[in-house]
């Protein structure tokens, strides 16, 4: 019982290695908190700049970090989800080519069926046309 339970961990774990190392929810999150860490780091070396109340050379530091931290966020976060989305995209025209095959292998199999059955027939009419000539001289010789 347990060994399949283990087979199926193992094919999910190698599943989630194949999959980009974060999904697209994650990816959205990073750039909503990178937008608000670039709009905080702005405010407050705004505020440093303007001289108003409170604003001392820390927070201009605090807001250059921001900045940074925001950009970087907003770079990888953007990265991954544009990413995210190629491949996305390669694996339905993958399936669509995958799908267009086996339409066309179905489609041949199909003739070649018909093509058979076509085949089955034509010999079934010979075969009866051979044996009403052995009927008729039957039917003399009975006479």
């Amino acid at each position: 019982m347990e060994e399949p339970r283990k087979e199926e961990n193992q094919n999910t774990g190698e599943e989630n290695q194949n999959q980009s190392g974060l999904p697209v929810r994650s990816c959205m999150l990073m750039c909503l908190a990178g937008i608000y860490l670039l709009y905080t780091g702005y405010k407050l070396c705004k505020n440093v700049i303007d001289g108003v109340d409170g604003g001392a050379w820390y927070f201009m530091v605090a807001g250059i970090a921001f900045l940074v931290i925001g950009a970087g966020m907003l770079f990888y976060g953007g990265k991954n989800v544009i990413k995210d989305d190629k491949e996305k995209r390669a694996k339905e025209a993958e399936e669509k080519a995958r799908l267009a095959k086996e339409a066309a292998a179905a489609g041949n199999a199909k003739k070649s069926i018909s093509d058979r059955a076509n085949l089955v027939k034509d010999l079934n009419e010979e075969a009866e046309t051979e044996a009403q000539p052995e009927e008729q001289e039957q039917e003399k010789t009975e006479e």
